[in-house]
């Protein structure tokens, strides 16, 4: 990761794929609910392929979101 925290190279191991997505988890508070733009809006400044960091937040267990997909939020 950058100094802006921003992605350079998204990594394909395991242990480092779990360690950058613990630090893009932090962009996002405890507590509230995000719409998918909002969440696209903040994982684009983060890396361009937004919608492979968002899959990952969900597979590994950071982010639930509600069966529709309409809201997004960082899992307790």
């Amino acid at each position: 990761m950058n100094e802006n925290g921003g992605i350079k190279t998204y990594p394909s191991k395991e242990k480092k794929k779990i360690i950058v997505l613990a630090e893009v988890a932090k962009n996002f508070k405890l507590g509230k609910k995000y719409s998918e733009k909002e969440i696209n809006r903040v994982l684009k400044r983060i890396y361009d392929d937004y919608a492979t960091i968002r899959r990952a937040l969900i597979e590994y267990g950071f982010i639930e979101r509600s069966k529709d997909c309409s809201s997004y939020w960082v899992k307790e």
